[in-house]
C-alpha cells in the first residue's frame, strides 16, 4: 500500500493537492460512518480536520429538514434527474435553487480544488486495522465526487435556464476537470469515475452549444479553456501498477496465513469441490510455491500492460479481446475438473493451479476497462468537432456540407472513428447537424444511442441537443 502511495504522491504537496480541498468542501465523512481516519489527512500533509464544519450537504438530507418536504422520495429522484438534463428555473424547482444556495461555499471549494494540478487521494486501512490489505481500502471520496459532479451539472443547467451562460460554463468546466482529475488516482475505480464524469460534462457542454450558440469570440475562448484541461490517466497505468501490487499483496498475504482466500472472493463460499475449496485448505495452501504464483502472476500484467500501451486502438482493441478469451480459459480450467487433478500434481503443479486460480478471480474485466477507455476518447473527439463545427457556424452562419470543410481553420484533422478508423458518419440537417461514431460494438445502426429506443450503441453528436425530460 505504501509503495502505491509513494509512486503516485511524487510531485503533491498539499498547495497543489485537489483532494485537500475537496475533503474541506465534502467533510471526513463523505460515506458517513466515521470517515476517514487521521492517517488519510496526514498522509496528504495536513491536519485531520473537524467533523463538524459546513460541508456539502446532498439533497436528499437538505431536503428532509426543510419545512413539509416532499414524503415521496421517488419525487426527489426524479427532480434531481430531471435538473440535470435540461436547463430550468428556480420557478419550476424552487427547492433545488435553494440547495445550490445553501451549498454555495461548498462548491466554490470544490471549483477551487480542480484548479489545482495534482490529485493525489492516499489509500490507507482503517484506525483498527491500519496495515490492512490493498484490496479492502475504502474509497469514500471517489463516490461522493460523483455526487459533486451531478450537482454541478444540475446547477449549470439551472444557470442555462436563468441565461447565465458563463456561469454554467465555468460550472461545466468544474466539472470536466474534477473528472480528470479523479481520474489521476492510483486505483481502477478512479480511472472510471473520472471518465464517468466527463461523459456528464460533455453532454452539459454539447447542451451548452445548443442552447447558446456562442460568437467566434466566446468559442476561441472555451476552446482555449478545453486544452488547458489536465491530461486523462492512462488505464494501462492503472493495471500496471496498482492492480498488479493488489494482486501480489493479496498472495502475500495468503502466504502468512493473514487472508483467506474467502476473503478475497467477498465471502463467497465454494462449496462445490472447487479447487478454490481445496486450496483454502491448510495442508494443501502449505504445498503452494509462492514464487511461482508471483513470478506468473507478473508475466500476466506485463503482458496486460504492453497490450494497453500499444499505439494503435484497433490493434490494442484485438489483443485485448485475445487476452480475455485467454483469462476465460484459467477461469474454466480453475473450476474444472482438471484442477481437482493438479492437486495430485506434487507441488509445482498446485502452485501454478493456484496462479491461475488468483488470476482468474483477481484480474479485473480487461475488455471492458479497455472498452471504457475507447469511449472517453471518442467523446472527447466528438466534442472537439462539435466546437469547430460551432466555430464555422459563428463565422458563416451554418453548418458545413462535409466535416473535410473545417480543417485546417477550425481543426487541426478530421478525426476518424477511433473504433473503425473509418470517417465518422455526418450529415446536415434542416435544423442543424447529426454525426456519430457507430461505437464499441462496431456496428452502424443509424446514429441510435443509449438514449433512444430502440437503443443503439453509437456515440452521436446531434445538434440542436434534443430536448430532456419535461418538468412534471
Amino acid at each position: 500500500m505504501e509503495a502505491v502511495n509513494r509512486l503516485f504522491s511524487k510531485g503533491v504537496t498539499p498547495e497543489n493537492n485537489a483532494c485537500v480541498l475537496l475533503y474541506q468542501a465534502m467533510g471526513p465523512n463523505p460515506a458517513g460512518g466515521k470517515g476517514q481516519p487521521d492517517l488519510f489527512f496526514r498522509r496528504m500533509g495536513v491536519e485531520p480536520i473537524p467533523a463538524d464544519g459546513k460541508y456539502f450537504q446532498s439533497f436528499h438530507v437538505w431536503v428532509r429538514e426543510q419545512p413539509n418536504p416532499p414524503q415521496d422520495n421517488n419525487v426527489l429522484i426524479d427532480m434531481e434527474s430531471k435538473t440535470g438534463e435540461r436547463p430550468w428555473t428556480k420557478a419550476e424547482f424552487p427547492l433545488m435553487a435553494e440547495w445550490f444556495m445553501q451549498n454555495e461555499d461548498a462548491l466554490r471549494t470544490v471549483e477551487l480544488a480542480t484548479e489545482r494540478p495534482k490529485y493525489f487521494s492516499p489509500l490507507v486501512g482503517t484506525d483498527a486495522v491500519p496495515d490492512g490489505a490493498l484490496i479492502t481500502v475504502l474509497l469514500p471520496g471517489v463516490q461522493k465526487s460523483r455526487q459533486l459532479a451531478r450537482t454541478l451539472a444540475s446547477r449549470a443547467m439551472w444557470e442555462l435556464g436563468e441565461g447565465s451562460q458563463f456561469d454554467a460554463w465555468r460550472d461545466l468546466m468544474t466539472m470536466h476537470r474534477l473528472g480528470r482529475l479523479v481520474g489521476q488516482g492510483p486505483t481502477l475505480i478512479e480511472y472510471l469515475v473520472g471518465v464517468a464524469i466527463e461523459s456528464i460534462a460533455i453532454r452539459g457542454e454539447l447542451l451548452l452549444l445548443s442552447e447558446t450558440k456562442p460568437s467566434a469570440k466566446v468559442m476561441a475562448m472555451y476552446r482555449k479553456q478545453l486544452d488547458r484541461l489536465p491530461p486523462r490517466a492512462s488505464v494501462a497505468d492503472k493495471l500496471d501498477f496498482c492492480e498488479r501490487v493488489m494482486f501480489l499483496d493479496c498472495a502475500q498475504r495468503m502466504a502468512r496465513g493473514q487472508m483467506k482466500w474467502q476473503e478475497i472472493a467477498n465471502g463467497a463460499e465454494g462449496g462445490d469441490g472447487s479447487l478454490v475449496e481445496k486450496l483454502a485448505e491448510g495442508v494443501i495452501m502449505q504445498s503452494v510455491d509462492w514464487d511461482v504464483v508471483l513470478k506468473s502472476a507478473n508475466k500476466w500484467y506485463d503482458r496486460l500492460a504492453a497490450t494497453l500501451r500499444k499505439p494503435d486502438y484497433r490493434e490494442r482493441t484485438a489483443e485485448v479481446k485475445q487476452f480475455n478469451e485467454d483469462v476465460k480459459k484459467l477461469v474454466e480450467k480453475s473450476r474444472g475438473p482438471q484442477a481437482l487433478l493438479s492437486l495430485l500434481g506434487g507441488k509445482p503443479a498446485i502452485s501454478q493451479t493456484m496462479s491461475d486460480a488468483l488470476i482468474a478471480l483477481l484480474l479485473p474485466a480487461v475488455q471492458q476497462v479497455g472498452l471504457a477507455e475507447g469511449r472517453a476518447i471518442q467523446r472527447m473527439r466528438n466534442l472537439e468537432l462539435a466546437f469547430a463545427l460551432a466555430a464555422y457556424r459563428a463565422e458563416r452562419d451554418s453548418y458545413p456540407d462535409s466535416l473535410e470543410l473545417l480543417a485546417p481553420k477550425y481543426i487541426a484533422e478530421i478525426p476518424n472513428d477511433l473504433f473503425t478508423g473509418q470517417p465518422l458518419k455526418y450529415a446536415k440537417t434542416a435544423e442543424g447537424y447529426r454525426f456519430y461514431s457507430v461505437g464499441d460494438n462496431e456496428q452502424d445502426e443509424e446514429g441510435r444511442s443509449f438514449d433512444d429506443n430502440p437503443r443503439g450503441d453509437d456515440l452521436v453528436v446531434r445538434m440542436p441537443v434534443p430536448a430532456g425530460k419535461e418538468a412534471k
